[in-house]
């Protein structure tokens, strides 16, 4: 990063300097191959102190360290994030969309991007200007297009100024919300912290069959109170669950179905009843223990976004109006809601192996 003291400065000044440190730069770089990037960063640093000789920015120039925002300061007031790229296109990986590293008195941020690829030539932008995405490595960070057409950046979309996000306390959670409002149907975000002592997400993609008992458990109750579809009888029921398999337990299934619903029907005797109900409600019922203690504890938030409303104070009804509306009635006047409420030995003693049967 490179700083300059506020003075008298105008932002055309600065113009000027980044506009001549260009011309420096490709005068001395178009005939050289590929560098490193920290090579690259010493090269800009030295190219942006020459053009700044006889100007308002002469020994005002500095790089920090080696994982500060941005590289290059002038005068404790621009900054100058210092890019590059081996290709032939003007698209990279940027910076955290934390910034935690930002001093506060640096106001205005320049990209500086070196293109070695075909042509080696540089470009510099303002950095808020250039970035229309936000992407995931081990943190969200924003992606760079030296290219991006005005109006088409990131914050343009969240209709949200830059500085406010960058001042926002829970910056991560805006992003959230803006991405969860782009899902289209059976879409699911995923998304790592930044806070790494709550949430480690191992590089291993893992089978379903390989998640620990417990791991299963959590994420089929999770799934039958946050996606009430699974009971109904839609061809993309289980969707929303596979991509929530993916976020939260880094893991996929091929036989999403058969965690939920092997085994087809199960005869049963409710209230002197004799009846079939589908395998899935037979394993909710058994799970209904877990599904209450589930649903005092999951975010009021996380409810609300998948359910696609308010959740309610009281969330266990709600959840059953919610999966009577996905569910058939099993019989004239038996619904889904009422297998939830029989006891799990009731459950066991009403089991019929002599079936099929009628009325």
């Amino acid at each position: 990063m490179i700083y300059v003291k506020k003075s008298n400065v105008s932002e055309q000044d600065f113009l000027n300097l980044l506009k001549k440190s260009k011309e420096i730069l490709v005068a001395s770089l178009s005939n050289v191959t590929p560098i490193l990037f920290s090579e690259f960063e010493d090269v800009v640093c030295e190219k942006v102190n020459q053009a700044a000789r006889g100007t308002f920015f002469e020994n005002t120039i500095r790089k920090t360290g080696k994982h500060d925002f941005p590289d290059i300061i002038a005068n404790n007031y621009f900054g100058i994030e210092v890019k590059m790229t081996i290709k032939d296109q003007w698209t990279s990986t940027g910076n955290s969309i934390l910034e935690s590293s930002r001093p506060e008195e640096v106001q205005r941020i320049y990209i500086l991007f070196g293109k070695f690829g075909g042509k080696f030539d540089v470009a510099f932008r303002l950095y808020q200007e250039c970035l229309p995405e936000i992407t995931v490595t081990h943190s969200p960070r924003y992606r760079i297009d030296m290219n991006l057409p005005e109006g088409s950046s990131i914050f343009d979309k969240m209709k949200i100024d830059y500085n406010s996000l960058r001042s926002d306390p829970h910056p991560i959670e805006r992003i959230k919300d803006y991405y969860r409002s782009q899902l289209k149907d059976g879409d699911g975000l995923w998304w790592i912290d930044h806070d790494g002592a709550s949430k480690t997400v191992s590089p291993v993609i893992r089978q379903f069959r390989n998640l620990s008992e417990v791991e299963k458990e959590c994420f089929i109750v999770d799934s039958m109170i946050l996606f009430p579809e699974i009971f109904g009888h839609g061809n993309t029921k289980y969707s929303r669950p596979a991509a929530y398999l993916i976020s939260e337990y880094n893991s996929v299934s091929t036989s999403m179905r058969d965690s939920f619903s092997a085994g087809g029907q199960v005869p049963l005797k409710i209230s002197g009843k004799n009846m079939y109900i589908p395998r899935m409600l037979y394993n909710m019922a058994t799970r209904s223990d877990l599904i209450r203690k589930r649903l005092k504890t999951i975010s009021g938030k996380t409810l609300a976004f998948n359910w696609r409303i308010e959740a309610e104070k009281d969330r266990l009804a709600q959840w059953k109006k919610i999966l009577d509306s996905y569910s058939e009635p099993i019989k004239k006047g038996v619904f889904a809601s009422d297998i939830f409420d029989v006891s799990i030995d009731g459950l066991r003693n009403g089991l019929r192996k002599d079936g099929p049967w009628g009325e």
